[in-house]
């Protein structure tokens, strides 16, 4: 996780969030709306649970989604005991190690950024990397802990990062 916030920032200085708009019109898949939602939902209840009310009225806080899902291949390296090179009679050969593609995955990040409204300027901004579980089952789960981890640094008070 990448994190990092305005010196002065205290969450607790707060009274009023909402979510700025997110577009998924695009996207195409139900399931990535539904988390979506759920994402939204485990954000607003950890607000709440820190003293802040949701209002679409000028609130203080505007909370910035972002996610990226990309999907990458499993490799393996080939070895000789694996893949041996077959000598056909002329001296002419090589061989050498590759990276042999065995399968894809989806990996995630998550970046929120609390933006304050008064100043329209970013006071908190976190990413997490590999956001995506394995198995898409675990993704309501994982999303709660990926709100978690957010907040324990979001609550976390003064500091500044060197």
């Amino acid at each position: 996780m990448d994190w990092d916030q305005d010196g002065t920032f205290e969450l607790k200085k707060y009274k009023t969030f909402d979510f700025f708009p997110f577009d998924t019109k695009n996207t195409g898949l139900l399931k990535f709306k539904q988390n979506i939602i759920h994402l939204k939902e485990s954000i607003e209840k950890k607000m709440k649970e820190n003293g802040l009310c949701r209002s679409s009225t000028n609130p203080d806080l505007q909370i910035n989604l972002g996610i990226v899902v990309e999907e990458k291949k499993r490799t393996r390296e080939n070895s000789l005991v694996t893949e041996p090179f077959l000598y056909i009679g002329q001296r002419s050969y090589s061989w050498k190690a590759e990276e042999i593609p065995v399968g894809t995955y989806e990996e995630g990040t998550i970046t929120l950024h609390l933006v304050e409204n008064r100043s329209n300027r970013a006071v908190w901004v976190g990413n997490i990397h590999q956001a995506l579980p394995k198995k898409s089952k675990n993704m309501l789960k994982n999303i709660e802990e990926v709100v978690e981890i957010f907040f324990k640094e979001v609550t976390k008070q003064k500091f500044k990062l060197q």
